[in-house]
């Protein structure tokens, strides 16, 4: 095609671009910003559940929240336990945490601490690692608090579409007072 030539084309040289238009040339997608409201940031994303967020938490021996962190769906447990931990570890501890969490590098950080860290080996580990079966039995602490949270509809279906007062809402319900609050966005 020549030169000048299709529509909106005038003769003798280019049409002006339209008002919208700004004449650069390239995916558009290059050089926009993201949108306002856009999902990114907001802690939201995709997993098998649909487009949801995972609010992690660290309780105390009596269920009171310590620390909370907010994901995204994607997230995965384990690279939350060392920011979950941080604070709480004392030498003499028991760290009691689901399956999910048998990582080298976070039972690491809780021997460092001179914890014990009783975690159940996943499926796939290919040399097991022994736990204490009875003390684990107590882990049902956290699955008391968790259901505390879900209590509150706000809490269960994640009214909020801002990360930070979905996050705020959880921080304020009567049985939840963290010491520590973070808020882990995802991209």
């Amino acid at each position: 095609m020549a030169p000048g030539a299709g529509p909106g084309a005038k003769r003798g040289g280019f049409a002006p671009a339209h008002g919208r238009l700004d004449g650069r040339t390239g995916a558009p997608g290059s050089w926009r910003r993201e949108k306002k409201d856009s999902p990114v940031g907001q802690a939201l994303g995709r997993s098998r559940g649909g487009f949801t967020s995972k609010l992690h938490l660290s309780c105390d021996v009596y269920g009171r929240i310590c620390a909370l962190a907010l994901t995204g769906g994607q997230a995965g447990d384990c690279p939350q336990a060392p920011g979950m931990l941080v604070g709480h570890l004392r030498a003499g501890q028991a760290v009691l945490a689901d399956r999910a969490y048998d990582a080298d590098y976070v039972r690491n950080r809780i021997a460092q601490a001179g914890a014990e860290g009783v975690i159940p080996s996943k499926k796939n580990r290919t040399i097991a690692v022994a736990h204490d079966a009875e003390i684990y039995k107590e882990r049902n602490q956290i699955e008391r608090a968790i259901n505390g949270l879900r209590r509150f509809r706000a809490v269960a279906t994640r009214f909020d579409k801002r990360a930070a007062n979905y996050f705020a809402a959880c921080c304020l319900l009567p049985d939840c007072r963290p010491n520590l609050a973070l808020i882990v966005n995802t991209p």
